[in-house]
């Protein structure tokens, strides 16, 4: 598509070689920008809405909580914090079954019908995707907040073997949510990270934390070498046509 454009641009421009200069500089956006727009591409994360298990499993709260496993939400752990109160939440069925209305109401949840929580730990999962070189990772998540208790300190980490990024903590308003990006840009194939499995930390250093709808998007970054090659390629082109001119 960027030839064809250069083509027409070029048979306008006829024998003036200052328009012949103009379009070669044309060219270099032309060959540049495609690259900068490469389509952002879904991970896929299990259970990312924490619909799994089905709340309520336990008595008359409208709580799903087994702190005696490992897994303690469908396909999240239990990371660095054993004993740690953690689960699901569907606030309707809590006010419900509760009649605490001004305790949990979390109205509207951003996807589905459930949220997890914390009350001190880290939910933790490992993804099936690998860190890849070159790659922009974005990860996102919905952090929300009770409306009566204290908000503890919370974050949202991306790990390949390390903490690649952490954010900052976040206060939302009482009974909403506040949605928490943070990106991360891996280097090239000699990182030593690169083909680490990636794992997300959804993290409340207190009670009591929810997070919902978590999501993460990884779009490839060419590498310089390859831009410039196209860049040049294209001025060739100019370069021959101004030849073809004299």
């Amino acid at each position: 598509m960027t030839q064809k454009v250069l083509a027409k641009l070029i048979s306008f421009a006829g024998c003036d070689k200052l328009g012949l200069f103009k379009i070669a500089i044309a060219s270099s956006c032309l060959m540049i920008v495609p690259q900068e727009q490469v389509r952002a591409a879904s991970i896929f994360i299990a259970n990312h809405s924490f619909e799994d298990p089905i709340a309520p499993q336990q008595g008359t709260t409208g709580f799903y909580t087994d702190n005696n496993s490992p897994v303690v939400i469908g396909n999240w752990y239990n990371a660095h914090s054993p004993g740690a109160d953690q689960g699901v939440l569907d606030p309707t069925k809590s006010q419900i079954l509760t009649g605490q209305n001004w305790f949990y109401n979390l109205q509207p949840v951003p996807d589905g019908d459930q949220v997890a929580y914390s009350d001190g730990g880290t939910i933790a999962q490992t993804l099936s995707a690998v860190l890849q070189p070159n790659t922009r990772y974005t990860l996102s998540a919905y952090i929300g907040r009770r409306n009566v208790i204290a908000f503890p300190a919370n974050s949202i980490q991306l790990v390949a073997g390390n903490i690649l990024v952490s954010s900052n903590s976040v206060t939302p308003a009482a009974g909403t949510f506040e949605r928490v990006t943070v990106s991360y840009t891996s280097g090239g194939v000699g990182d030593p990270l690169i083909g680490k499995p990636l794992e997300i930390y959804l993290s409340s250093f207190g009670s009591h934390t929810n997070f919902d709808n978590v999501t993460l998007d990884a779009s490839p970054i060419p590498e310089p070498s390859a831009i410039l090659g196209l860049l040049g390629f294209g001025l060739l082109g100019i370069a021959s046509k101004l030849r073809q001119k004299q």
